[in-house]
């Protein structure tokens, strides 16, 4: 009788067969989606907005996940500026460990730009000290999104859907390679420029976007060089990782090409066209929007720290008069909050220098202590001629908007239940100091960055 051939390193088989945990179960679900897949990219985004990550090839990750074993860095995964520089108080002991969610894997296969060899995986940070015999997970801001969403829905059985309006520019590097200058010509305000050399990058990168996966709505120029895009609402975690996956692939694509297609909010000083990143939150059910709406407008000053957290975003040259005052208006495109229906608005005092999450975290935070406090909306709605009226108005410098937030950290760290705010003011004032030293340098690192 002939026996059955086996490969000479196949296991021997028992009756007992130890079933995959969770962390091997998804890994190889990844590798069922791309049987090319090689390396898993574990992904985190820092408190100055920079996108950062760690990349493990599929075999190590394997073992780790068999033997249950965390994916450590150093612990400098919140502790360093933009410039990659570490805050002068650094304790270098302890680890920080990726927890990857899971659901926000997408592989290479998903695009058409990507090498076949990648996946990518959004994580939180658990930071570990040796004198402390418990991890924490406090300084986290996906986790701290994660928080406040579920206290929303056990507190005050509320759930919520965030969109984003993507603002975008294209680069490219001079013939010297001295300096990063426009290349986009679009006529902008919606015209369809049959001259754009760009155009046809920015369909490409739609095309890029929907194969992966992402809920497109819109796209057209939007200012003169540049263009916007409009993606579909989702659960607040889910939207911010879609967000931070499409930076990536936009970029990408341009990459591509030879050029650099930058969100930074304003690339060329002495334009005065600048970039924005308008963020529409919807409240289900909107029985107390007005009290959510009003704990916002009560701490937007402080707000601004987290969705204008650099110099440069204060450079912005705001179109309308009252683009500046602490207001809401019923669909007002003038004022920094527009109420589009009951329960959604848009809010336009923001960029994507942001950490989405801890942004997001915050205005979702602040918004349920206005519920929570059964705050009054004493601020008029705008939306109805003459009822402006300008009692406060938004930060002009990042400085003046942490000292709001320093006046409001203790309120938002207890509804984050975080120790964020504390660290975030800290290492923002070390990092906007490092970055006035060399404007120039700071915006060239803005437009390759973000």
């Amino acid at each position: 009788m002939k026996l059955p051939q086996t490969h000479p390193h196949s296991p021997i088989p028992s009756e007992k067969t130890t079933p995959l945990n969770h962390n091997e179960t998804a890994i190889r679900n990844l590798q069922l989606k791309n049987p090319s897949l090689r390396f898993i990219r574990f992904q985190w985004q820092d408190y100055s907005g920079a996108l950062r990550g760690r990349i493990l090839p599929i075999h190590h990750c394997l073992r780790l996940a068999k033997e249950n074993k965390p994916i450590e860095v150093p612990p400098t995964a919140f502790e360093c500026i933009f410039d990659n520089m570490p805050l002068p108080d650094l304790n270098p002991t302890g680890t920080d460990s990726l927890l990857p969610d899971w659901g926000s894997a997408r592989t290479s296969s998903q695009s058409v730009v990507s090498e076949e060899s990648y996946a990518t995986v959004m994580c939180e940070v658990m930071r570990s000290k040796p004198a402390s015999p418990v991890s924490e997970l406090d300084l986290c801001p996906r986790r701290a999104l994660a928080k406040v969403v579920h206290k929303a829905i056990e507190v005050c059985g509320l759930s919520f859907l965030v969109g984003f309006e993507v603002e975008f520019g294209v680069m490219k590097v001079s013939a010297d390679w001295s300096d990063i200058i426009p290349h986009s010509t679009g006529s902008g305000r919606f015209a369809i420029g049959q001259r754009d050399p760009c155009f046809a990058h920015v369909e490409e990168c739609i095309c890029e976007l929907q194969y992966a996966g992402i809920d497109i709505e819109s796209f057209q120029t939007q200012g003169r060089h540049q263009y916007q895009l409009s993606l579909h609402p989702r659960p607040p975690l889910q939207a911010v990782d879609e967000l931070i996956l499409v930076h990536d692939r936009i970029k990408r694509v341009f990459a591509k090409h030879g050029y650099i297609a930058t969100m930074c909010p304003k690339p060329v000083a002495s334009r005065q066209q600048t970039t924005s990143q308008h963020m529409h939150i919807s409240i289900s059910p909107p029985y107390a929007e007005s009290s959510f709406l009003a704990g916002i407008l009560k701490r937007l000053q402080a707000l601004c720290a987290f969705s204008l957290p650099y110099d440069l975003c204060y450079e912005r040259e705001q179109p309308y008069p009252n683009s500046e005052v602490v207001a809401w208006g019923t669909q007002n495109w003038e004022v920094p909050i527009r109420k589009i229906k009951p329960g959604h608005w848009d809010f336009r005092c923001v960029d994507a220098t942001a950490n989405m999450y801890l942004t997001l975290a915050a205005f979702l935070g602040v918004g349920i202590l206005g519920i929570q406090n059964e705050e009054p909306l004493v601020w008029p709605d705008t939306g109805i001629p003459g009822r402006l009226d300008p009692a406060a108005y938004l930060p002009s410098s990042l400085e003046d908007a942490l000292c709001f937030l320093e006046v409001e950290a203790d309120e938002i760290e207890e509804i984050m239940e975080s120790k964020i705010v504390d660290r975030y003011i800290e290492l923002k004032r070390v990092e906007s100091s490092r970055m006035r030293k060399n404007l120039g340098e700071a915006r060239r690192l803005h437009i390759e960055v973000f």
